[in-house]
């Protein structure tokens, strides 16, 4: 039986289907990262009685102040923590925590060195608190950020090396046996998810955006390759039914919201075309010779 490289399907949920006994454990690394590569995805599960909850690493301390007085330095990541709670509440997460790890910055910054910066925690203590997130919330499928980080953000690389370990060490019943001693018991997660965009996917938006007729920038030439070889995607969503939410969602995060920010200047349709469509690789388990990925995360559970 053999791993198939590449086969991507568009796909979008059946709105009817309800779900009630099936939870998602969401892992990011920052404040607003459930909204911006996944919002429309997480609300078109939840709006079908899926339990969500968030773990994010950090408060995003080092993000931009894009609205002129919404924060300062100082306080800009209690101004994010609580934004993020806002922000989930649009998209149906029922409950989040933020860890206490600091932002590490985009790559290459000194914050990288920072000794409370995440890239910098431990592996085995990172791993062990999400382990028992995993062992206590039980769920059936896990969603976090791919190898690539998005845009190589060490931060995003990060924590997906950690839930990918952290997903494979839940089940065994000798990784962290203090667990049982807390009545944690060892969980088996059916399927990782990692959130990606295709390679390019910058350049595309910026075109879709000015042939709207917004004045939108094209990407510098080192930002213009961002994104995932397009042949390692599995399943590219029409997340269009959660445009709204994942928008309200995106809103929420007002520090980091462009104050022209373009997307409800524009038609739906092509709202749509950028904001409403997610990719994704299914990490585990690998997606066989020509098995075709469903939009509903759950499918077959």
């Amino acid at each position: 039986m053999s791993i198939r490289p590449y086969a991507v399907t568009r796909d979008r949920l059946n709105s009817h289907t309800i779900m009630p006994d099936h939870r998602l454990l969401i892992l990011f690394a920052h404040p607003d990262d459930e909204a911006f590569p996944v919002g429309g995805t997480i609300a078109m599960h939840t709006a079908r009685g899926v339990t969500a909850r968030l773990i994010t690493t950090t408060s995003g301390e080092l993000g931009e102040i894009r609205q002129p007085g919404s924060a300062t330095r100082q306080t800009i990541g209690e101004v994010r923590r609580g934004e993020l709670a806002e922000a989930i509440k649009e998209l149906g997460i029922e409950s989040h925590e933020v860890l206490q790890y600091r932002d590490s910055g985009m790559a290459g910054w000194d914050d990288n060195h920072h000794p409370k910066a995440f890239v910098q925690a431990s592996e085995h203590e990172v791993v062990a608190r999400l382990v028992f997130e995993i062992r206590r919330f039980r769920p059936q499928v896990i969603l976090t950020f791919g190898l690539d980080g998005l845009y190589g953000h060490p931060d995003h690389i990060a924590i997906c090396n950690h839930a990918t370990t952290a997903f494979r060490l839940a089940a065994d019943d000798s990784a962290f046996p203090h667990h049982m001693a807390l009545g944690i018991q060892p969980h088996q997660t059916d399927r990782l998810f990692y959130s990606v965009r295709p390679r390019g996917f910058r350049v595309h938006m910026a075109e879709t955006l000015q042939a709207a007729g917004v004045d939108f920038p094209m990407p510098s030439s080192d930002r213009a390759n961002d994104g995932a070889d397009p042949e390692t995607i599995d399943l590219t969503v029409d997340a269009s039914d959660g445009l709204e939410a994942k928008m309200a969602c995106i809103k929420r995060h007002f520090t980091q919201l462009q104050p022209d920010w373009p997307y409800e200047r524009v038609p739906r349709e092509v709202a749509a075309s950028v904001i409403g469509v997610e990719h994704f690789i299914r990490a585990e388990p690998p997606v066989l010779d020509g098995e075709t990925v469903p939009a509903d995360f759950f499918a077959g559970l």
